[in-house]
């Protein structure tokens, strides 16, 4: 349907994700992290139009409805995020989102709040918590180039300014914690009961964490 938001999740190759946990869980022990952090978030967008971009098939047999794009190639992050974003355009939407797969606190109650605040704003962008980028709206989908780095919050907020495009900061710690050393992974079993990360993670890890 033309105008609809799509939401934008790319997925890292399944076999090489999360290496900075490498100390507290396996490789396997790992991919099935992912695995799970990304059905919280697909949870999350049920009724959302959804892109999903990984170079891991096995991504795309999960037991949730979205479009599967293939990465044939590790291009990076911001060549998977253009390769959706031409794919949802295709399809005829008049706005994107993208949520990293490694966000399980993200709800319901903020894809609505987030996609509300996009009838009035054209950038939308959380800061993640270490200077990147949690989520991030666009309407039209190219309204600002991708620029996704460790320091991408602070790029997109000078590349907004510089192309004089209002941007909205939708400010949530939800956002902000994604999973990517153990110290993320001792916040996160405080705050995300109810996902199934956090059940995974409990059942998984030896405690206490290295």
């Amino acid at each position: 349907m033309s105008g609809e938001v799509y939401a934008i999740i790319p997925v890292n190759k399944l076999s090489e994700a999360k290496t900075r946990l490498s100390g507290i869980l396996s490789v396997e022990d790992r991919e099935e992290l992912v695995l799970n952090m990304l059905q919280d978030v697909l949870g999350a967008l049920q009724g959302v139009e959804t892109i999903v971009v990984s170079p891991s098939e096995l991504v795309g047999t999960m037991d949730f409805e979205f479009h599967f794009v293939h990465e044939e190639k590790k291009a990076g992050l911001n060549a998977a995020v253009g390769k959706a974003t031409k794919y949802a355009i295709e399809k005829g939407a008049g706005a994107t989102l993208f949520i990293p797969a490694d966000t399980p606190l993200l709800t319901s109650t903020h894809v609505k709040e987030i996609i509300d605040l996009g009838n009035n704003h054209p950038l939308i962008i959380s800061p993640s918590s270490r200077g990147g980028t949690g989520i991030l709206y666009r309407r039209p989908p190219q309204v600002l180039d991708n620029k996704f780095t460790s320091t991408s919050f602070a790029d997109f907020e000078k590349e907004a300014a510089k192309s004089k495009v209002p941007m909205h900061i939708y400010d949530s710690y939800s956002l902000s914690l994604d999973i990517d050393i153990p110290d993320d992974v001792r916040e996160f079993l405080l705050h995300g009961k109810g996902t199934k990360t956090h059940d995974f993670l409990v059942r998984t890890l030896e405690f206490p964490l290295k």
